[in-house]
């Protein structure tokens, strides 16, 4: 990388350019997806790891996390979701399950202003 490239914005406030990029990228659905890879950059890459996997965001207001064999998605589903053990939550807080079955799963998160769907389908070699 060559530093001294003219390109690399150095000013102390965003540009207009910047400011458009960052209201399309850094969103409900972008920040659910942060909170979902710090729980699961474990789970997926444990004793039974992922082949791959890939997040991204559709809209949003939607998020989705998908992985090739590793753990079965109800495991995963059941780290994600908020539970409360007498006052402690774990997993992703405002994460509510709306349907699950063995291959893909369907998920709210009320953590923004708009609820967040999230969709998590584990892919099979």
């Amino acid at each position: 990388m060559n530093l001294s490239d003219h390109a690399i914005l150095v000013a102390d406030d965003l540009s207009d350019q910047e400011r458009t990029l960052l209201e399309l990228t850094a969103t409900p659905a972008a920040t659910l997806l942060g909170a979902v890879s710090m729980i699961l950059r474990t789970t997926l890459f444990g004793e039974d790891p992922a082949v791959w996997v890939d997040m991204w965001q559709a809209r949003p207001d939607l998020a989705r996390v998908e992985w090739m064999d590793g753990p079965e998605l109800p495991a995963v589903v059941a780290h994600l979701a908020a539970k409360d053990y007498d006052g402690t939550i774990e997993g992703v807080p405002g994460l509510r399950l709306t349907s699950c079955d063995d291959t893909s799963a369907k998920m709210h998160w009320l953590g923004a202003a708009t609820p967040v769907e999230l969709h998590l389908t584990r892919q099979l070699s």
